[in-house]
């Protein structure tokens, strides 16, 4: 098997090139100055030259807040690059694995979303993020299924939402967390939030699983438990020993440009079931991260 990843030097296109290899795994791992997304032209011919199986479009606009004052760069990414990215891939048969967000729900619900419930971003980022969702399938030809339903042809798309990211390959809440705390910094973090804490590796041992599986469709992935964002910064400060100060704030009071969902967290019930196995809980996979255990999720393949 030939898989693509495309943003692979971001957070979890890093941890996705390393599974991949480590699964033995032929992997062409493309980074920006590789491959423009938008560049429809760009992608069909990157892909007719590599014509792998799965392309794992982890490319993405990430940017939350700034998303509010470049929408039309994020959809240009999220949307349209996305929808490149699906079509060219479908044009050489291969699948393609769509990393969505959390956020494409509204968060008032209080028992986690399955992949079924009514979306309602409340972000540009969100948006942007559902409407890649939704060119994935159109290009496609695909139908919304979700969590284990058959995929109707060799071309229909996976679509993984998660959120809650950190790893080693880039910034995130918990360096962030690590650098402030270690220069001494007295710490406010967001107290009325709450989704599932994930490491980059465990979601990329999940994708390779679904993948194996030949899953499609929509289906949701997380660490297990969940957590405010207090709740993950003071675990953040234990596992490292450190005894700087923390205090919880509203999300009104922290003042954030981009509004975000109170609760995000998402149901992994389809998921667990699809694996055989429960998801591991996001604070041994946070200590691991921390030891810089290389193992994290046990791959079932």
């Amino acid at each position: 098997m030939k898989i693509l990843v495309t943003g692979a030097l971001g957070l979890l296109g890093t941890e996705v090139v390393t599974a991949v290899e480590a699964r033995g795994l032929e992997v062409v791992g493309l980074a920006r100055e590789d491959l423009d997304v938008t560049d429809a032209l760009a992608v069909d011919a990157m892909l007719a030259a590599e014509l792998p199986d799965w392309v794992i479009h982890c490319a993405a606009y990430t940017a939350v807040d700034l998303a509010e004052d470049e929408a039309e760069l994020a959809m240009l990414v999220n949307r349209d690059g996305a929808g490149n990215v699906a079509r060219a891939a479908a044009e050489v048969d291969a699948r393609t694995v769509y990393i969505s967000t959390d956020y494409v729900f509204d968060g008032e619900k209080r028992e986690p979303y399955r992949p079924t419930d009514r979306t309602g971003p409340l972000s540009v980022y969100g948006r942007t993020k559902l409407a890649g969702e939704e060119a994935v399938l159109t290009v496609t030809g695909a139908a919304a299924v979700v969590g284990g339903a058959p995929h109707r042809r060799a071309a229909d798309p996976l679509i993984i939402r998660t959120g809650w990211l950190y790893g080693a390959g880039g910034r995130n809440f918990v360096s962030a967390i690590l650098n402030r705390a270690e220069g001494g910094a007295r710490l406010r973090v967001v107290e009325d939030q709450r989704g599932r804490p994930t490491w980059a590796r465990n979601l990329a041992g999940v994708v390779l699983d679904l993948v194996a599986e030949g899953k499609g469709g929509v289906w949701h992935v997380a660490d297990g438990g969940d957590a405010t964002w207090l709740d993950f910064g003071r675990e953040v400060l234990r596992c490292r020993g450190l005894a700087g100060a923390i205090d919880g704030v509203s999300t009104e009071a922290w003042g954030a440009v981009a509004p975000r969902p109170a609760y995000s967290v998402m149901d992994l019930t389809a998921t667990e079931q699809a694996l055989g196995r429960p998801m591991m809980e996001w604070q041994a996979a946070l200590a691991r991260f921390l030891e810089g255990d290389p193992g994290g999720m046990t791959p079932t393949v």
